[in-house]
């Protein structure tokens, strides 16, 4: 009995991924049936789906280097294709080149910020800007009511590749006081999707790149300085 619990309790995290996985996967077809509004609507309920599954493994204590290398693979398609879909699919008038190298930008922008931050050691803070924030950030300005032109849309999809592969810190939005905030974000954005969902989408869109612009000026203007006033210190001890 005690047995079948435990798997049951292994399970449940890995269901929650795997939803996110498929609303990737459903973002997808929406987008390549013209569907953006449907498509965004997956992208951003998959950033909730991919919250869920680690505070399950956390609280459930079933934490595991399968569920790390599921939720990266989901994260990919959600996070790292889909938005590039809903791209090519917006800007058909743009030429192949453009299309398919803004796509691969994304794709790979994203695989190497999961690659990396499966094989470093646990940090407090991430290092680089998460896919979480970066594939529905840029799913939101090629196809949500703050959508941008095609020079726009590439000069975003470029930033946000450059930021997810960086170095800068970005300080984790699921746990301390900035978690609590993120839970009570969700529910309310959830809350938004059902009633106005073009309402959502600004909330969305405006909270995502507030969160960007918060962690470049926290990483360049706050602990940069004192990032170097230590290697200073230490140089001068040595």
């Amino acid at each position: 009995m005690h047995s079948e619990v435990a798997n049951w309790r292994r399970i449940l995290p890995n269901l929650a991924t795997s939803l996110t996985l498929l609303l990737g996967l459903g973002a997808i077809e929406a987008a390549r049936s013209g569907d953006a509004d449907l498509a965004l609507r997956f992208i951003l309920l998959a950033v909730l789906a991919d919250g869920i599954d680690g505070v399950l493994a956390r609280r459930l204590g079933v934490a595991s280097s399968f569920g790390g290398h599921l939720d990266a693979l989901a994260d990919l398609v959600a996070f790292g294709i889909a938005p590039g879909v809903l791209f090519a699919t917006q800007n058909a008038a743009a030429s192949g080149p453009v299309r398919i190298g803004l796509i691969a930008c994304i794709a790979l922008a994203g695989a190497w910020r999961l690659a990396r931050f499966q094989a470093d050691a646990p940090r407090s803070e991430f290092v680089g800007l998460p896919i979480t924030v970066g594939g529905p950030l840029f799913a939101l300005a090629v196809g949500g009511v703050l959508r941008a032109d095609l020079g726009g849309a590439i000069a975003w999809g470029i930033a946000l590749a450059i930021l997810m592969v960086s170095r800068v810190p970005y300080p984790r939005f699921t746990s301390g006081r900035l978690g609590r905030a993120a839970w009570i974000s969700a529910a309310v954005f959830i809350a938004l999707l059902v009633i106005d969902g073009r309402g959502a989408m600004v909330i969305a869109h405006l909270g995502l790149a507030t969160y960007v612009i918060w962690g470049l000026w926290r990483g360049f203007v706050v602990m940069a300085p004192r990032t170097r006033q230590v290697t200073d210190d230490r140089a001068r001890r040595d």
